[in-house]
Order: structure tokens, then sequence, then C-alpha cells
């Protein structure tokens, strides 16, 4: 097994390791020769990762952060157990074999053993991109941990992956031995696609003769040998069915073709040479190896079919119809029906006088150009070339096909889903495997993809780009963007740069991008995946070019997601798909599509979002990371163990009274457990909650505190180590402690948007004086020393979250986590809290705990974190993750006013009472008062209340003293 590694980077950081080695033991280290080392702290090799040029704040290793006891250590053990033991057949290597085996398959290498199964198995269309996944999970658990198990797995698989690229690389991408000569090998697996004939090629005609030898690959039904087409519903074409050969023209449509059927099979695996002829007077024949096989009088010539620009060998204009898989050869079209000598003679290598012909292909030329050897000049394209550098477990023709001009969709028997994903995951956990472990191999690999990957798209025209972009699902390519930017700055030729370069721009879609650009909101009905994810390689291409539009475009994207399609527990999109903008919870309770939440959504947007911090240290960047990652992600990992299973949910049921099961599939194991897209990114998600943690200024001089997650920071360069003691999310407090290192320091802690309650910062015991207000940072600015402890206080309180599109269908939280109620009834469950309400705004009157930590009960309910994830196997949690407020009348505490409230809202879908709390909490009963006449004010002046019921409103607030105090 080869090992190689970055001695460059093992030398530019090994001195910053070494000034530390109180804690060396924490850090994986990397020795020359692929020898690792795990003692010499003279070695130690933190890696980041991908650092983006001119990031204004970068992260910290994966093994600089460790994390402690918590929630978010469980998650993240229970997948390391999967990564060290999948797939529980007791082997290291059993894992990477079952990843190797469509990629070896696919080769035509030996493919021992198994597959993942759920996407990746051998027909699948995605196959391939979970092994992907699985790069970046062993990169990562290897990065975070310095176990060796977990390289070893890596290494293996890269260097069989290599092994894998260059045996693709050994095909024939040319041509093939032929009947005679060379011939052209059409469809999977082979690149070559189909032959694109000139247009117009039946001009004139009246009469004609096709011929052609061909040899299948397999039996078929329905795969055109030619295929002449003035229009769908007008055309001529010659079928190779397995049961024999057939001729049909039409033009009025498919159910009404004209036909010659033939009973004499065409075998696989030999060459068979067929013919058809069609008389001036209608006459048509059927020829089977220089025999005719069946003939019929036709009320149509070629003549009725009109100019013919759809012209193909291997294909039709159907999409259901299967493309050809077969080798052609010797492919002539006549302009007069030859008669049967003729045609023997054809099978027998003779042949009639050229001057007769109107195309003649015989394939023996290599190229992408058919030569018309007729000598009319009718030269032919073949569509599918095929390039070195492809590694996929499937064939390059899943790329030919979204290409033009087919433009494949991703139905039919012809279907292409998303190839440039796929090659986006690979080469993603390639580049990690050389970011995260110094794999010199993976980054080999990576960069003969991306040139052949450049080779495919640059012979693009940008129209056509557009056009595979916007094809639903089959166009979504990731951020392949982001990669091949990423390659760009590694690469060491100016010229190698720029290609990459240009093939990062290559993936952009201009309809969205120039949208996102000129903050216009066009993602009504986009596949949310499909458009999330390259907008991480649009702020890649900004780092390496500077060209500002990517960041607007990034930045502006995000806008017009967050908050405005985000549920409340921080996810995204309905079957799959963005809906208008502020539409939350539209169908939740009727019968549409309860597939909402995509984890992989979520996945990405905390990409894109952790990015966009990395240039602009928005808080409001680090409010959304928390409530996406501390209730999608971390509840999307189920809370048992497995080794067979990832155990992650590809949705989040939002619907009321649903779990983590819709219909009969259970979301943690949807397409087996393994191969999913969501089962992949959920590898990749939990084995990195320390990756945001903290963060440091690019002069080093700040260290920011984003997350309130146990962990222990080590800062080599700095000398500092830092440990965060947190009963977080369980308790609103954390303490960081200087366990090693002296010296100058910033730090900046966040202030979260939710911590309305009082936020306090106490150093030594000495409280700080700070303007903590709430989605801000407040920053400690002094000379820091061994033993320093920083003590927050953020205490957490009940709130809820209000749906954009229907104020009275919220959500509970509590501090960070949403809370829902256990409950299987399929409507909303209606609760009432204004009644309960004090002085201080507080929902804590109305909910009670219980003996389970993070456990509580309200109106006869139990609410419980959303992250707890169905510990007990074979049950299924039934949540609601949103509940209906009623508060009909306003009342304040046991005061009535027989005022409606509920029946009267404000222009942004506020009742009074909304309006009247929203300013809580409240110093006294006077302020509270005040408030009131305010609102009440407002609300008359708008004609909502009359002075009558603005006068009962008043007394009844002066009579609630008592009850609003408590």
């Amino acid at each position: 097994m080869s090992k190689q590694f970055s001695r460059r980077s093992a030398l530019r950081l090994g001195a910053l390791a070494a000034s530390a080695p109180a804690v060396a033991s924490l850090l994986p280290a990397t020795a020359a020769h692929g020898a690792r080392s795990t003692t010499d702290p003279a070695t130690t090799v933190p890696r980041p990762g991908w650092v983006g040029p001119n990031w204004s704040v970068t992260p910290f290793a994966l093994n600089q952060v460790a994390l402690r006891d918590g929630i978010f250590q469980q998650k993240r053990d229970r997948m390391l157990h999967y990564a060290r033991h999948y797939p529980g057949t007791g082997g290291v290597l059993d894992g990477p074999d079952r990843m190797l085996h469509l990629f070896r398959a696919n080769a035509g290498l030996p493919a021992p053993g198994t597959y993942p199964g759920g996407w990746d198995t051998p027909r699948h269309l995605l196959r391939g991109h979970f092994t992907g996944h699985y790069l970046t999970l062993l990169a990562q658990a290897y990065a975070a941990t310095g176990e060796d198990v977990f390289v070893d797995k890596l290494d293996y698989l890269v260097e069989e992956l290599g092994k894998c690229q260059r045996e693709l690389d050994k095909r024939n991408l040319g041509r093939v031995p032929g009947r005679s000569g060379r011939a052209v090998r059409l469809g999977d697996p082979h690149p070559n696609q189909y032959v694109q004939l000139p247009a117009g090629m039946l001009d004139g005609v009246t009469e004609l003769t096709i011929a052609v030898w061909v040899n299948p690959a397999v039996a078929q039904t329905g795969a055109r040998i030619a295929h002449f087409g003035a229009s769908p519903t007008s055309y001529l074409s010659l079928t190779a069915d397995s049961a024999g050969p057939r001729f049909a023209i039409t033009n009025l449509g498919s159910a009404n073709e004209q036909q010659i059927t033939s009973n004499t099979g065409i075998p696989a695996g030999q060459w068979t040479h067929l013919a058809v002829t069609l008389s001036p007077t209608g006459v048509g024949r059927v020829y089977v190896n220089g025999v005719e096989a069946g003939a019929k009088v036709l009320a149509l010539t070629a003549a009725a079919l009109g100019r013919t620009v759809d012209n193909w060998i291997g294909r039709s204009r159907n999409d259901n119809d299967p493309f050809l898989n077969a080798t052609v050869d010797d492919f002539r079209l006549y302009r007069r029906a030859l008669d049967p000598a003729e045609v023997q003679a054809l099978h027998s290598d003779g042949a009639p006088a050229p001057s007769d012909l109107v195309a003649w292909y015989r394939f023996d030329d290599e190229g992408e150009t058919a030569v018309d050897h007729s000598a009319n000049h009718r030269d032919a394209r073949i569509v599918g070339v095929g390039y070195p550098g492809f590694l996929a477990a499937f064939p390059e023709g899943q790329f030919v096909r979204l290409e033009p001009p087919t433009f494949q969709p991703n139905s039919g028997p012809n279907a292409v889903w998303a190839p440039w994903y796929t090659c986006h995951k690979i080469m993603r956990g390639l580049l990690n495997a050389y970011d995260l472990t110094g794999n010199e191999e993976a980054l080999d690999i990576a960069f003969r993809m991306g040139d052949w990957a450049h080779q495919r798209l640059s012979r693009i025209s940008r129209d056509d780009l557009n056009r595979m972009w916007d094809i639903y699902s089959a166009g979504e390519a990731g951020s392949m963007n982001e990669v091949m930017a990423e390659l760009a700055a590694l690469a060491s030729d100016e010229d190698r740069k720029a290609r990459y370069l240009a093939t990062a721009k290559a993936f952009t879609f201009d309809t969205l991008f120039d949208a996102s650009v000129a903050g216009r909101d066009e993602l009504n009905g986009r596949h949310a995946n499909q458009y999330m994810a390259p907008n991480i390689g649009y702020l890649r291409i900004y780092e390496q070019t500077g060209e500002a539009d990517y960041h607007t475009a990034a930045r502006n994207f995000w806008s017009m997601v967050v908050p405005h399609r985000i549920f409340s527990n921080g996810g995204a999109g309905r079957s799959e798909h963005f809906r208008q903008r502020g539409s939350i919870t539209s169908g939740f309770t009727s019968s549409s599509d309860p597939r909402h939440a995509e984890t992989c959504c979520a996945y990405n947007m905390l990409r894109l979002t952790r990015n966009l911090f990395f240039h602009e240290q928005d808080p409001a960047y680090m409010d959304y990371y928390e409530k996406a990652l501390h209730n999608q992600i971390l509840s999307s990992r189920r809370d048992i163990d497995s080794v067979t299973s990832t155990e992650v949910t590809y949705h989040q049921n939002m619907w009321p009274g649903r779990s983590r099961r819709i219909g009969n599939v259970i979301e943690y194991s949807r397409y087996g457990g393994n191969g999913s897209c969501c089962n992949g990114t959920g590898l990749e998600s939990h084995t990195k909650y320390q990756e945001s943690i903290y963060f440091r200024s690019a002069d080093e001089s700040t260290l920011y505190v984003n997350l309130f997650i146990a962990s222990t920071l080590t800062w080599p360069s700095r000398g500092f180590v830092i440990t965060q003691d947190t009963a977080y999310p369980t308790r609103g407090a954390t303490r960081l402690r200087f366990d090693t290192g002296d010296g100058p320091l910033q730090i900046k802690l966040r202030v979260p948007s939710w911590a309305r309650k009082g936020y306090t910062v106490t150093v030594n015991g000495v409280r700080q004086a700070l303007d903590a207000a709430p989605g801000t940072y407040v920053t400690l600015d002094r000379h820091w020393t061994e033993g320093d402890v920083v003590d927050v206080s953020m205490p957490f309180s009940f709130r809820v979250e209000k749906a954009l599109d229907d104020r009275a269908i919220q959500s509970i939280l509590y501090g960070p986590t949403l809370m829902v109620v256990r409950d299987d009834t399929p409507s909303y469950r209606q609760f009432s809290f204004y009644k309960d309400l004090k002085l201080d705004g507080d929902l804590a009157p109305a909910i009670a705990p219980t003996d389970v930590p993070m456990h509580f009960t309200t109106h006869g309910y139990t609410l419980a974190p959303y992250y707890v994830s169905d510990p007990v196997p074979g049950e299924f949690n039934a949540y609601h993750p949103y509940v209906k407020r009623v508060e009909p009348e306003v009342v304040f505490g046991s005061v009535r006013t027989g005022v409606p409230n509920d029946g009267i809202r404000d222009e942004d879908g506020e009742t009074f009472l909304d309006r009247v709390w929203e300013a809580a909490p409240f110093a006294n009963h006077g302020q509270f008062v005040r408030r009131v006449e305010e609102v009440s004010g407002q609300w008359l002046a708008a004609g909502r209340h009359t002075r009558e019921q603005r006068q009962a409103i008043l007394a009844g607030a002066a009579r609630a003293e008592r009850d609003l105090r408590g």
C-alpha cells in the first residue's frame, strides 16, 4: 500500500507543532516516505483543509479542536464507529472494497465482493458518489483522531481508484475492429453514443436503400439502427429488435406507422448485415444477411416526409427509445431501391455502383468525424468523444448524453441523472484526502480528472452549457466549480491554472447567477440542491480571481434562502424544491408531498454559510449556522449504533404528528441506509462538528468563539490550549479556560440572536462591561495567562418562531433548540400562551419541567428536543415541529376584554397581543400599560379597533397589574 504525503506541508508546519509538545498526543502525525508517526511531535502536521487566499478569518484544523463529552461528541462517535467497522464483516478493507466494487467493474478490473447498495448498485445512474463521501469521511476521521485505521482504509481506496483510472485510460476511445477494417462502437460502455448525420440527407430522394453491418452487444428491443425524421410525427426508421428488424415510416405519428417486420432474429455478439429498400411505388423489403425477411406495400415513400433534420445512426427522436448498443460498420444510404441480387452482393462484400450513393460511412478514420466515402461530402459526427483521466463507476457516455446535441433528461431508458454531481463527490473526496491527510496520489488523480473535465466542457458553447445546467436533476453538478477552482490554486503551471479556472466558470448557470447578482429572487420551483451547491464554488472563483460578482451572487443567494425558505429546524425545501419566497407551511396538513427539509440541503447551506463568514463576519451567518447544525444536522443521525447503515435521515418531515418515517419508508434507511445523497453528506457532517466552533483572524491576533460546544482548542502557533466546558444545550452557560499559553489576544464571543434574557461575561470572576446585543459579537481584549477563566451566561428561555406565511403557525424553541410536541395526531395542536405571560414575557409559566433533562410539558403534551432521534430500535417518535397558536381574545392574565385578537391582524399578519408582547420584557406595570396604549392607538388609527374596544383594552391592562406581576 503506497502512502504519499506532502513533505512541503510537513516542513512548513512541523516547527509550529513542535512548539507545543504538551498537546502532541491530540494531533495525528505524518512522517517521511508514508510512515506516519503518532509519537514524534516534530512531524505533527495540522492540516485545516482548504483555506482561501483572501479570507479575513480562517479555520483551525480538525485535529486542533477536540470534542469533549456532550451530544455532539456522542453523535460523532456513532459515525466514527461506522467508519471503523463498516460493513461489519470484520476485515479492515472490506468497506473500501465495497466502495471500489463498481469502479473496478466499470474499469474492467476484477471486482470481488459486492457494493454498498442504495444508489450505489450496478445499474443506478448515481453509482460511485457514495465512495466520494466515504473518502471524505475517512479523511476527516483521520484528521480529527489520528487513528491509523482510517488512513489505512483511505490510502488503500485512493491507490485502487488510481488503478481504475489508469485502466480506464487504456480504453479504445477511437475505432474498434469491424466487419472489415475499423468500425464504430455505439452505446455504453463506450463513450460513442450515436452518429449524427447531416440534415436534408433525403432531399430529392423518392426511393432508397439503407444497408449496414451491425454487431449487437446485447439483445435489445426498440433500439434504432437508423432514423431519418422531419419532425416528431414524420420519420422513417430501421429498428434492431432482437426478434427481428423492423422498418417503419409515418407522417402522422407513431400510432400510424406503416411497418415491415421480420421474424429473423439479430443475435448479440456477431455480425449481421441488414438492409431495407423502398421503391417509388411504396414496395418495401427488409433483408437479413442478404435474404429477404419481410415485404409489404406501403402507402408512403421517403418523399412524403419532407426535409429530414433529425438523422441518426443509433438513436431515435423519442427519449424513451433506447440507444443502440452495438458496433456498426459500412453504413450505406442509396437513392434507389437495390434489387435482391444487389443486396446479396452487399452481404457478400460486393457493391453496386457508388454513383447511386447518398452517403457511405466506413468508420475507418479516427476522430469525431465519420467521413462520407461517397464523395458527396456528407460527413457525419460521432457523438461521444472520450478523454483520458476519466474516473467514475459508470460509463463516460453518461456525460455525453447530457451534452449537446442530446441534452438527455433524467427519465426514460437513456436517462441521465447528475453525472457531474457524482464527479464532484469523487473529486471532493480526493481533494479532502490530499488536504486533510497529505495523500499526494489523491491530488494526482484529481488533477487528471480536472484535465478530463476541461476537455469535456471546453468544447461546449455558453448557451449549451446553460441548457445543460437547466435540466432538472440531470444537470445537477454539485460544486464542481469549487473543486476546479481549488485545482487551479494547487496547479503550478499557469496554463493549467487558466484551464481549471475556465472549467470552474463553465459550471455557472447564467440564468440564476445573473439574477442573484442583481438581487432578483427567481428560486421558486427550482431544485434546491441543484442550485445551492454551485454558490460554494462561486466563492472559490472569487477567491482565485477577485471577480466580485461571484461573491455577490453567493451572498445574495443565501439571503434569498435565509430566512425566507427556512423551516424552524434550519432545513429547506419541499420535495427537494424551493417554493415561493416566504412559503413555509403551505400544504402541511393536506395530502401534498410530505418530504421536507432534505438533509443534503442543510449540509450545503452550512458549507455556504461557513464560507461566506470567512469573507464577512456577519453574526447572522453564525445564527443560521447554529440553527441548522444544532437542529437539522444533529437530529439527522439516529441515536443508535450501526456498522451496516449510516442511520442518517434523507428527509425530515415537518407535517404535524409525523415521524422520521414517511409512509412505510424509514428516513434513516431510505435507499438501504447507504448510497443515497443524504447518507453520503451525513458521513461528512457528523465527523466535522468541531470545524466551526473556533476561527482565528488571518493575522492570528483574534479568536472567534462561534459555537458553544464542549471542546479543547490547541493553537500551536500562539502556544494556547483553551478548553470550553459547557453543558450546552441543556444549560445556557459556557466556560473558557486557558490551560496553556500566555500573550495578548482578542476574543470575540458570539451573542446569539435568541439570547434576550441577558448575556453576561466574567473574566476570573470579574464582570465585564460589554454591550452584548443579541445577534452580535462582544470582544475581550487583554493579555491572557495560563489559568485565566472566562464565564459566559446566556440564560435559556422559551420563545416562539412564527412561520412567515402564517403567523399563527409557530415553533417552540428553548435557547437554540427546537422543541417538538410528542404526539401522533395529524393536525396542529392548539396552544394559548398570552394568558400565562408575566411582565418578563417568558413562556415559562405555561411550560413545566419534567424529570428528564430538556423535556417539558405544556397543555398536556410533552415537549422534547428535536435532536433526540429515535433511540429505541423499532420505535419512531411522532412529533409536531409546529403548533397552532390560538389566542381568540385580548386578555391580560385572567382579565378579559371581550375584544377579538386572532380575528384582527395587521398587514404583517400579527395580532394586537403579538405587537404588545414583542416589546417584552417590561420593567414594571406602568411600562407595560404605556406599550398597550401605544399599540392600541396605532390600531385605532388604522381602523382595526373602535374607540370602545380600545377603551376596554386599556381598562383591562390597568386592572391586570397583579396577574402580570405573578
